[in-house]
């Protein structure tokens, strides 16, 4: 009935069958984690040892891994690559993404990870910052917060009581359809667009498949969070059908 799985990283997995119901992170094992891979970086020296443990830190998949070399080998030829990282949080996407590429648009409306964001990459020109939430609308919203934890990776401008969501404040949201055919328009076409942005993406994604601007984009990756729903089941199905009948391939909902 219900499992349990353990990664290496600290990450936490339960299963009920197949359906994931619940993830949290040990972090004394996911902060030796992360200590493990920056010495093992540092002894080797920088380079592809370095850019390792920054797909390492990032949890991206060993299967999506190639799409990073990929990236970094054309932006050494030159070729602009621009990335979307929706849900910066702690900017260990951002920092894969300026490693592979040329320019990395990074959202994140929770107040507090954004100050520590701002610091981090006041000195790179090519990370730009948005400290707005995306969405399918330009409006205020509420920010939800998660029992208490300011800078939770759960934190969500979606009202999700199964996720325990405590205090709250108001933030911007932005109509990510509107972003990107602006950026479009600028840039010509968008590299990488990450969104792990805790139960908004099925609106987003609703939308930029109904106005078909995933055609612009190479590959859109996609933490689902149908967990956190009444209809989860319902919630994903639906998803995945407009996904299956539009042919779309560069949209993958396995990112996490």
């Amino acid at each position: 009935m219900f499992r349990k799985i353990k990664h290496t990283n600290g990450l936490r997995e339960i299963y009920l069958g197949k359906l994931r119901i619940c993830k949290y992170t040990n972090m004394k094992r996911y902060l030796k984690y992360q200590c493990e891979l920056l010495q093992n970086a540092q002894m080797r020296g920088g380079g592809v040892s370095y850019f390792n443990f920054l797909l390492e830190r990032a949890e991206i998949r060993l299967k999506y891994r190639h799409i990073f070399y990929d990236f970094y080998l054309r932006s050494s030829r030159g070729e602009e690559i621009v990335f979307i990282d929706g849900g910066a949080h702690a900017g260990v996407f951002s920092d894969v993404a300026l490693a592979s590429g040329e320019i990395c648009y990074a959202f994140e409306p929770n107040i507090y990870l954004a100050a520590f964001l701002k610091d981090l990459y006041k000195d790179n020109e090519r990370l730009i910052l948005k400290e707005q939430a995306i969405s399918h609308k330009n409006e205020k919203t509420i920010f939800y917060n998660m029992e208490g934890d300011v800078i939770s990776d759960g934190n969500s401008i979606i009202s999700m009581p199964k996720a325990k969501q405590k205090s709250a404040y108001e933030v911007d949201m932005i109509d990510f359809c509107e972003f990107i055919t602006k950026l479009i328009k600028k840039h010509g076409k968008i590299a990488f667009v990450k969104l792990d942005i805790e139960g908004a993406e099925f609106d987003v994604l609703n939308a930029l498949i109904e106005k078909n601007l995933y055609e612009n984009i190479e590959y859109i990756m996609v933490e689902t969070h149908e967990r956190f729903f009444d209809n989860p089941k319902e919630k994903i199905g639906i998803l995945k059908e407009k996904i299956a009948k539009k042919q779309i391939k560069n949209i993958y909902l396995d990112w996490v």
